[in-house]
């Protein structure tokens, strides 16, 4: 199927499930150069540093980095090491790319599983985080979440393949 736009239902679909994600790790950015920009100048003007600014940097920093993973994965941009791409002819490279995206798909999946259930123990031991207070089980079955939405796209990514015949890349506009 095609939209008006030209792209494939299936492109739409994975431009949809990165881009949400993509907002809260610029959010999540925002905040932390909030906090730290809050943290350095009561530091350094009024001696009083602010003392949950760590934990919310952990935390806000494991946010941006899974929140950002699946518009990484989308569009691409993960750092490649391309030393044996001149040995694979167009068809051993479509080959290959997809066998690529099926492993980091399964490589993913069982993280994912394994995050929300260290969640859920999380959750039924009401483990809190060490100044805030705050429930750890949000972040981790953020985490989870994250690698789900990212396994969704590599799925996708997968089946646009199959789809279309070529790499998903030259139908993307992200």
């Amino acid at each position: 199927m095609v939209t008006k736009s030209g792209k494939s239902m299936l492109t739409v679909l994975s431009d949809r499930l990165a881009f949400g994600p993509a907002r809260i790790a610029g959010l999540a950015l925002m905040l932390l150069m909030l906090v730290t920009f809050v943290d350095v100048i009561s530091r350094s003007v009024f001696s009083a540093p602010l003392g949950f600014s760590a934990e919310v940097t952990e935390m806000l920093m494991a946010v941006i980095v899974f929140a950002a993973l699946p518009m990484t994965i989308l569009k691409d941009s993960h750092i490649v090491v391309d030393l044996l791409d001149g040995w694979f002819g167009r068809r051993a490279a479509y080959i290959r790319n997809t066998l690529v995206d099926l492993i980091c798909l399964v490589a993913l999946a069982y993280p994912a599983v394994r995050i929300w259930t260290l969640g859920t123990r999380s959750k039924g031991y009401n483990e809190v985080t060490e100044i805030l207070g705050w429930p750890q089980y949000y972040l981790i079955y953020f985490v989870s979440f994250a690698l789900v939405v990212c396994c969704f796209i590599y799925a996708l990514r997968i089946l646009l393949r199959f789809q279309t015949g070529r790499h998903p890349r030259e139908e993307l506009s992200c």
